[in-house]
Parts: C-alpha cells; structure tokens; sequence
C-alpha cells in the first residue's frame, strides 16, 4: 500500500486513481523479456507502468513481427480492452525489469465510471497509441528496417544521440534485436560510426 501511495504521488494520479480505490490498487513486477499479455488471450485490469519499458507488437499474416509501440512510465495498456471488452489485440513483453500498477476492470467500473479526470487520461493515452501504431505500420509497410534507420539519421543531419538503445529503438519502432544488428551491420559495411550514445553517418 505504501509503495502504491509512493506511485500515485510521484507521477500525480490522485485525480485518475482517487483515494477509494488506492488500497484495492495492485502492483506486478515482471523480468525482461516475460509477456506481460499475449494476443487473443484475455485480461482484467488497466496496467500502468510506474518502472521499466515494455514493447507492444503483432506477428503480420506474412509471419513478419512488426513493433507497434514501447511504452514507458507513466503509459499504460489494457485500456482499449476495458473500453470496448475485447481481448488483447497484441503481444506485450518486458523490454527490461518492469513494474506496473493494476486497476481491474471491476474496480474501474465501480469507482471510476463517473470521473472525467480518469476517462480524459484513457484518451489522451489512447490516441498517443493509436498515432503511434498507423505511423509504425505505415513505415513498416514502405520501408525496411535497414533503410528506416538510415532514413532517421539523414533526416537528422547525419548524426544522433540517445539515451539508449532501448530509448532509440522506441524512436524508431523497431525492435531492440533488430536495431542492433542494423547497427552493427553498417559499422561492419563502414556506413557509420557509434561512439557509446552518437551515432554518426561517415
């Protein structure tokens, strides 16, 4: 209870996630690279990242992955399901150690139904998503991974710098194992230069 108190505070939820409903509140943690979701399956609760990166993606009919989304605090998911009572539409994995806040739908229903602070925040969130997920398959459906990146870093004056692979590869919507052999592809191929968190277009 106390760690959810420290949450709410820290990113400012007491207006979405008034006090009623604090103490029926859950907190899950979960290792890098353990799903979260998975597709078709079903779910109960709205989770909202407090720590950690996840990645949201779908296998395409041709068998290709395609990354929709990386998520980070304070983003949230299984709002689309609460809304429209579907399953999960897509996979969502652990990018890192990740730690979440649970709001079961049930509870949702019965203390949130009525606060336009809580259904503003789904759609703010919902939107961002859905922005990101056409913009994602758009590229994906006209570009390679290889010729996004270098699209970026030309767009981009020829260089860039990140706080991390794991940031650079939400910027981009690529995958973190993908983004890492196409770095390392170029360098081999002598395209580029990486010097810890720059990359450089030789």
């Amino acid at each position: 209870m106390k760690k959810i108190e420290q949450y709410i505070n820290f990113y400012n939820l007491d207006d979405i996630l008034i006090k009623e409903v604090h103490e029926k509140l859950l907190i899950k943690h979960y290792k890098k690279g353990e799903y979260i979701l998975e597709a078709h399956k079903g779910t109960n609760s709205i989770y909202f990242i407090v720590e950690g990166t996840v990645e949201v993606s779908c296998i395409l009919d041709n068998g290709n992955q395609i990354c929709l989304n990386i998520l980070r605090p304070l983003e949230i998911f299984g709002d689309i399901e609460y809304i429209n009572k579907e399953e999960v539409l897509f996979d969502v994995v652990a990018k890192s150690d990740v730690a979440v806040i649970l709001l079961p739908f049930q509870l949702a229903k019965d203390y949130l139904e009525d606060n336009i602070n809580f259904w503003r925040f789904l759609a703010i969130e919902g939107n961002k998503k859905l922005l990101n997920t056409n913009r994602a398959i758009f590229y994906k459906s006209t570009l390679k991974a290889k010729d996004i990146f270098i699209k970026y870093l030309e767009d981009n004056g020829g260089e860039i710098t990140f706080k991390s692979l794991d940031e650079l590869s939400g910027r981009l919507n690529i995958s973190y194992r993908n983004l890492t052999r196409i770095i390392k592809f170029y360098i081999n191929k002598g395209t580029i230069v990486k010097d810890r968190n720059f990359i450089k277009i030789l």
